[in-house]
């Protein structure tokens, strides 16, 4: 009797489908908007607050919804979560092809596109993959979170390609990201998605038979509840940190097209903001093989921290669009590291079981800070006419949270 074939894991499909998702929501919506602002605010008459208050009102609201979605995460499946998210995404997308004010357009963004990216996002697809690894998990999230990198690859310059080359408005732009999240999406999270491996008689990292390496009790978890969580130095100590460091560069990518057309680089200006995400991309997998290869992962962060601090700086002495490229490449290698080591440490300290609580109560702390960043910025160019000042209050956040991280307690798993 022939030995019956044995099914190929699909924990990588899951990986695959994570950067995917991870790429169209973050690329429809965050990705793409420095190229829209730039109309939108010539458009409707907005100043430079009002046209970089979007994406920080965006990321408020997906904080907020964060706990809910990381308790349903935990408590519901993953693949239901993930569909209905796709179809309150993508209706609200298109949505946007019918506003004209932009009391709506920001209205539309900070709620819908809010829920349903906080339904369909990060928070959803690393839950998916950490219940997939253990041994591997470092190198899964780090390649699932390159769909973040990867759309600020794509989306600023197919969205300028849409609007200025083919001389569509920033409403078709959005019309068209909304029908294809409806029509490849939610098809995708239907009938590809794999809640967990015991669901399909497979095992975590592929294995063939259990073992002691840590894996079963890292997939059986901790239940961790929200006070516990608060009275946790871990917590808080993971939670300012990465708060600085999205902060710092949420504010800087917010920023960078308004201040290449300052210096009048306006034509390069989705070049050079776009430049950062292939170092990301690298970054992550780079420091995902780090941590998962038992690099202290507070030196990690560190690391992280000081080259995009290098970067931040080093804007202030870019004297050409290529040197500003080069110099957004290096903040993005820096920063790209942010969302996998968040991830990582948090699936680490917290187990999987409790990964969508822990991280999901971490995220309104979190995005109050990072969604300040950019607010402030705008403020003090309105006030001082430059960004040289903003730029060293940034630098100043990321030596704070290089400090902080040390503080952080390494979790041991027996």
């Amino acid at each position: 009797m022939e030995d019956t074939p044995r099914k190929p894991f699909f924990g990588w499909r899951m990986v695959s489908i994570a950067l995917f998702a991870d790429f169209c929501v973050v690329g429809f919506a965050f990705q793409s908007y420095p190229v829209v602002q730039l109309i939108l605010a010539e458009e409707m008459e907005l100043s430079r607050f009002l046209a970089t208050l979007t994406i920080p009102g965006f990321m408020l609201l997906s904080a907020i919804f964060m706990p809910i979605v990381g308790k349903l995460l935990d408590t519901y499946s993953i693949r239901l979560v993930l569909i209905i998210g796709s179809f309150v995404y993508g209706l609200s997308l298109i949505s946007l092809y019918f506003v004209n004010t932009y009391t709506a357009f920001i209205i539309i963004f900070v709620l819908p596109i809010a829920l349903g990216a906080s339904l369909m996002g990060n928070l959803s697809v690393s839950k998916l993959v950490s219940r997939w690894f253990f041994q591997y998990t470092g190198r899964a999230l780090g390649i699932a979170a390159l769909g973040v990198s990867f759309s600020g690859l794509i989306m600023p310059n197919l969205t300028n390609y849409i609007i200025n080359e083919l001389g569509m408005s920033w409403r078709d732009a959005y019309l068209y990201y909304g029908l294809f999240t409806l029509i490849i999406n939610a098809p995708l999270f239907k009938f590809w998605v794999i809640d967990h491996p015991s669901d399909v008689d497979q095992l975590v990292d592929g294995k063939q038979e259990e073992s002691n390496d840590g894996s079963s009790m890292q997939e059986q978890g901790l239940d961790w509840s929200v006070s516990q969580l608060l009275n946790d130095r871990n917590f808080w100590v993971l939670s300012i940190v990465f708060a600085l460091q999205f902060c710092s560069m949420m504010a800087v990518l917010s920023h960078i097209t308004f201040y290449a057309s300052e210096r009048g680089w306006i034509e390069q200006a989705a070049f050079i903001f776009s430049m950062y995400a292939i170092p990301a991309m690298i970054s992550k997998l780079v420091f995902g093989w780090l941590v998962e290869n038992k690099m202290d992962a507070r030196a990690a962060v560190s690391l992280s921290l000081i080259i995009q601090l290098v970067g931040t700086v080093l804007i202030l002495f870019a004297e050409s669009p290529l040197q500003l490229s080069i110099i957004i490449a290096l903040f993005g290698f820096g920063g790209g590291a942010a969302l996998p080591l968040s991830n990582i440490l948090f699936n680490q300290t917290y187990t999987q079981k409790s990964f969508g609580i822990s991280r999901g109560t971490a995220q309104p702390f979190i995005s109050l800070f990072q969604v300040s960043g950019t607010p402030i910025v705008a403020l003090m160019f309105d006030a001082y006419g430059n960004y040289d000042f903003a730029i060293l209050f940034l630098s100043f956040l990321l030596l704070v949270a290089t400090a902080l991280i040390w503080l952080f307690r390494l979790p041991s798993i027996k």
